[in-house]
């Protein structure tokens, strides 16, 4: 569930980053990869045996492992998820690991799902980044309306401001650049983290928290090249822009792949930024 919407519902717009193979197995990636930010937000939200949760924009996994972990066989578990394949995957997933209190809906609208609910806690990670700032509130306001009076609602969601390498490369500058164009054309918002706290307050949610997480990644961490992969996954939207022959593009791609390769650059993670309250009694 991955679009632009407003006050109704999600549009059917399509999902920056596409639902190619390379971009399946990135979603997959991330998602082992933030586990342990996931463990300590579900940690400090005191989940209960018995709640009902809902993880909206769950993609091929999001959190539902953790969540049907957590409330237990007497708990449910919903995964909203608009892309057909992400979906399917997801199922799978589902399957797979014997979660037998979760189940997927797939839809474009969260009205969707309010037949399951009222839901204890509702959590998105990684949608609000990728629809446009003017829809983020609706967004927000129609979690908090899935809601149980004093549920609890989580958002996780990057800020690329610390994103950055040092010693600078100039092909870093150009590629990071052009992306982050790309990306706001596309109708994404690469700032949003900074602003789940007042998301959270303009919907009314009460006893709101906030975390930040940042890492350094090193060379042999997987999240090394990631950079390389989001490059790859909206390399024709950069190409679209006109700064870039395919040939240059590829041979900034490779200056970068050598820079990072090398254990004295120095890389530093997006922000990922968590915030939760309770919706009022």
């Amino acid at each position: 569930m991955r679009g632009r919407g407003d006050p109704g519902e999600l549009s059917a717009s399509k999902y920056v980053f596409g639902t190619s193979q390379t971009e399946q197995q990135r979603l997959v990636d991330q998602a082992e990869w933030l586990e342990p930010e996931a463990r300590w937000l579900l940690d400090r939200i005191g989940i209960e045996q018995g709640w009902h949760a809902a993880d909206i924009g769950c993609g091929p996994i999001g959190i539902l492992n953790l969540l049907s972990e957590r409330v237990g066989p007497r708990g449910a578990v919903i995964g909203v998820e608009r892309e057909e394949c992400f979906a399917d995957m997801a199922r799978a997933q589902i399957e797979k690991c014997t979660l037998s209190n979760a189940k997927i809906v797939q839809a474009d609208a969260l009205g969707a799902c309010r037949e399951c609910g009222p839901f204890d806690l509702v959590h998105e990670r990684l949608v609000l980044i990728n629809i446009a700032e003017c829809s983020q509130k609706a967004l927000v306001e129609q979690m908090v309306g899935l809601l149980k009076p004093g549920g609890t609602i989580a958002l996780q969601d990057y800020d690329r401001v610390s994103l950055l390498c040092y010693p600078q490369h100039p092909s870093w500058t150009l590629l990071m650049d052009a992306y982050a164009e790309a990306f706001r054309l596309s109708g994404g918002n690469g700032s949003t983290g900074r602003s789940l706290p007042w998301l959270l307050r303009s919907a009314g949610v009460r006893d709101v928290k906030t975390k930040v997480h940042v890492r350094t990644v090193d060379v042999g961490d997987s999240r090394r090249m990631f950079v390389l992969t989001m490059l790859d996954v909206i390399h024709d939207k950069i190409l679209a822009l006109n700064r870039f022959t395919e040939r240059e593009f590829a041979a900034h791609r490779e200056a970068l792949s050598l820079h990072l390769s090398d254990p004295e650059t120095l890389l530093i993670d997006r922000l990922l930024v968590q915030a939760w309250g309770r919706k009022p009694t």
